[in-house]
């Protein structure tokens, strides 16, 4: 690539990144799409272009960002989009599997995320990692006060406030595995659009990823969660505050994740086989998910195949 074309390539590929942010930003509803394809310009810089163009690219970009919505916009930019954008472009030269890149991407959207926290809790002095219970539980009187007017009756009302309220109480306990649960999903669906957004632009090619129907996690995951069972249990001993129950709690969470993970790739594989439609599966998948019972059933379903691996067992068949 010639040195003018390429300029011209990185400051076309800046100027996208740059619009699509504060389309994200700016436009209602539709913003949500457009906070997806923010990272694709940013990935094809990385991946067409070296590592010191592509940063210079990111400076470029957050500077305009900085213009038109201020530092604290431009914090958001560089730390939300910015870095694991560029970083899975350079990644996907050095490594030759979308696993690897994945991985990696992971740990590269987590520490922008923490650094993100960190900075915005300095400037704007409100602590992320923390929930004031008493704004939360004046927030949900006004909420329930609403639908006591609507027929409910005071005794489900009072349950529940009372679920809702024990549920805020976990969440800064497993705030660490919430985030990491986040930059997962941050890195995995910005790789998949910005693949098939380079894909269908002719800008190079991202590393397949395996089918969600083969995706299976190693063993060794069970004895996370044997570990993440004794830390709570001993944890408990020295209180919810500990940080040997908090360690539990947050590693149970994400290994119960992975878990559930499997067990729906395996019925996943299993609706395959039988020839049913993709619609017909998504719905099967998100019924799952939100039935506490059928997740309960897929989490286990996830343990077992990891020992048994169904999916051969059902390929015999």
């Amino acid at each position: 690539m010639t040195p003018t074309r390429s300029l011209v390539e990185s400051s076309l590929l800046v100027g996208l990144a740059v619009v699509l942010f504060l389309a994200a930003q700016f436009l209602p509803v539709v913003g949500i799409v457009f906070s997806f394809l923010c990272p694709a310009p940013l990935v094809v810089m990385g991946l067409r272009h070296d590592i010191k163009k592509a940063l210079l690219g990111v400076a470029v970009a957050t500077g305009l960002i900085t213009i038109f919505m201020g530092p604290i916009g431009a914090l958001f930019f560089i730390l939300g989009f910015g870095v694991l954008g560029v970083g899975l472009g350079i990644l996907a030269k050095r490594f030759t599997r979308g696993v690897e890149i994945i991985l990696y991407g992971i740990l590269l959207s987590l520490g922008s995320k923490l650094l993100l926290m960190v900075i915005a809790s300095k400037v704007m002095g409100v602590n992320p990692f923390s929930i004031d219970p008493v704004e939360v539980e004046t927030m949900f009187n006004k909420i329930f006060a609403f639908y006591a007017g609507k027929g409910l009756s005071p005794e489900t009302i009072e349950s529940m406030k009372q679920q809702v309220m024990m549920s805020l109480k976990i969440i800064p306990l497993v705030f660490p595995a919430l985030l990491t649960l986040a930059a997962s999903v941050d890195c995995y669906l910005s790789y998949v659009i910005s693949s098939a957004v380079i894909r269908r632009v002719g800008s190079g090619v991202l590393p397949p990823l395996p089918p969600f129907s083969n995706w299976r996690f190693p063993k060794s995951i069970f004895w996370a969660l044997l570990v993440s069972m004794v830390f709570s249990m001993v944890g408990m001993q020295q209180g919810q505050t500990s940080l040997l129950f908090r360690m539990g709690m947050n590693l149970k969470l994400l290994v119960n994740i992975i878990f559930l993970l499997q067990g729906l790739s395996v019925i996943w594989y299993y609706l395959s086989l039988k020839g049913i439609g993709a619609v017909v599966k998504w719905i099967a998948l998100l019924l799952i998910v939100f039935i506490p019972f059928l997740s309960n059933v897929s989490l286990i379903l996830g343990v077992a195949d990891m020992w048994f691996d169904f999916r051969s067992r059902i390929r015999r068949e």
